[in-house]
């Protein structure tokens, strides 16, 4: 079914879709609606300035997670997933299937296809035995809202988390951390050891595995995938080689030898392109490295820190090289808030910390831009920050009680780099989270992980409405800030 220009094909086109499979038919209900011409791409701002759209995800859902593509976001719902122009706010397509729960969505690091996935459990398995975790994987083209192929596939248990591209978390059981072309997963042996697998996005047809050995080492040494980042067609991993002691009662406890590897591996291939490895002896880390990507150069930030040791590296993943000399991520009192394609955004506390200072930074470390902000009690100087190439917006989420009970509709303070001044925007929603506790998404095994409530989009700076619960009452709104 395609989307019409005429007002009146935009008002028929979703009843038709929606009932273009009957409820009741051992099927679900989908609601699918495409373009019949993809939209015009659109470029990140470097700047906002004022509301230029709300939307509202449709009655009965809430809003999941925002993902970038290459002309505004794709929204994951409850039941589905929404394409919508970072522009307008405009609602250009949907996949939905409705009554049912959405076990997954993704977005490949090009932008280009939007992985969803649903629960496809064909029975109850005899006896006790929980049935298979089988999902069937719809993919989209980002473009139109198309469908190009599905598949029923089997989620992997996996240890490490997609944090770099990942548009939805399922718990344990995840559709992998996704290339272009495919699903890399990390599957275990079930004694600790355990391979890199990718599996083809469009067919689940295995296309390599390897498992990496330890650079020199003679004792038998397990490698364990933690977190995984792709970037320029490259899988980065941070990664453990621990030896069979770990496999004792007790055995992660304590101080040990082990390596911490950060690993380049050819998507395409299943190549190792290269390595920079951290000789520890002290308890393992279940987060050798912490991991950021600059998603307009798609250079890659990695910081290991622990007893004895502590490096960090600003890379080029393709070849692994190290590109500046200058620390970011491991001084004492600046705290990152930013990679953007050429620069390192960060902030810390001055005026005994009644202002908070962010700086842009160029590769060589020497500051480009210098801003000075109020400390409001109880702000944090490194959440709710988003930074862009003309500005660093902080989400006053405007706490009304000292309990944390109460909010009013939230505010976006908006902060130039060229000469410091700050604007104020209402945004008409609310933001029921404490001032201190952002909820980033991407947790501790992200460098720099994504406020929850806010996403830089092509067309747009996306807010998301965040309600705290009560009533059963779903986040339904974003507020899209535009130049």
């Amino acid at each position: 079914m395609r989307r019409r220009n005429s007002i009146l094909a935009l008002a028929v086109l979703p009843l038709l879709a929606s009932c273009s499979v009957f409820p009741g038919w051992g099927d679900p209900e989908v609601d699918h609606v495409t373009l019949s011409e993809p939209a015009e791409s659109l470029d990140v701002p470097a700047n906002v300035g004022s509301v230029g759209w709300t939307w509202s995800s449709p009655e009965e859902t809430g809003i999941q997670h925002v993902s970038p593509i290459s002309y505004g976001l794709v929204v994951s719902i409850s039941d589905g997933v929404v394409g919508v122009s970072g522009g307008t706010g405009e609602e250009l397509w949907r996949y939905r299937r409705l009554g049912e729960r959405l076990t997954g969505a993704s977005v490949t690091p090009d932008g280009e296809t939007v992985a969803v996935s649903y629960s496809a459990h064909d029975g109850e398995a005899e006896g006790e035995e929980e049935p298979h975790p089988l999902h069937e994987v719809v993919l989209l083209d980002s473009s139109t809202g198309d469908i190009k192929g599905t598949q029923t596939v089997e989620f992997a248990n996996m240890p490490f988390a997609d944090s770099g591209v990942s548009s939805y978390a399922s718990g344990d059981e995840q559709l992998g951390v996704l290339s272009n072309s495919s699903r890399i997963i990390y599957r275990g042996d079930g004694r600790g050891e355990g391979e890199i697998v990718s599996l083809g996005l469009e067919d689940d047809e295995e296309l390599w595995s390897v498992t990496p050995a330890q650079s020199g080492g003679s004792e038998r040494m397990f490698f364990v995938a933690r977190s995984s980042v792709v970037s320029r067609g490259v899988l980065v991993t941070s990664s453990n080689f621990v030896d069979e002691s770990v496999l004792e009662p007790g055995g992660l406890s304590g101080t040990k030898n082990h390596t911490l590897a950060l690993i380049g591996i050819d998507v395409e291939t299943g190549s190792e392109l290269w390595r920079h490895e951290i000789e520890a002896n002290e308890g393992i880390d279940l987060t050798p490295f912490k991991l950021g990507v600059a998603h307009g150069s798609g250079m890659v930030a990695a910081v290991a820190s622990g007893y004895g040791y502590r490096e960090e590296f600003l890379l080029d993943p393709t070849t692994g090289e190290v590109l500046t000399d200058a620390e970011f991520f491991t001084g004492e009192d600046d705290a990152v808030v930013g990679i953007l394609e050429e620069a390192i955004v960060s902030a810390r506390g001055v005026s005994d910390g009644d202002e908070y200072e962010y700086s842009y930074s160029d590769l060589s470390g020497e500051v480009q831009h210098a801003v000075t902000v109020p400390a409001p009690l109880g702000r944090g100087k490194d959440i709710f920050i988003l930074a862009m190439e003309g500005s660093v917006a902080w989400l006053d989420v405007n706490e009304q009680a000292a309990d944390g009970l109460s909010w009013g509709p939230a505010q976006l303070v908006v902060t130039d780099w060229d000469d410091g001044e700050s604007r104020v925007i209402d945004l008409g929603i609310e933001v029921q989270r404490s001032p201190n506790e952002d909820e980033s998404l991407g947790g501790s095994s992200a460098l720099t992980p994504t406020p929850k409530s806010m996403a830089l989009v092509p067309g747009a700076l996306v807010v998301t409405e965040g309600l705290d619960g009560e009533d059963n009452e779903p986040s339904r709104r974003l507020v899209g800030l535009v130049p």
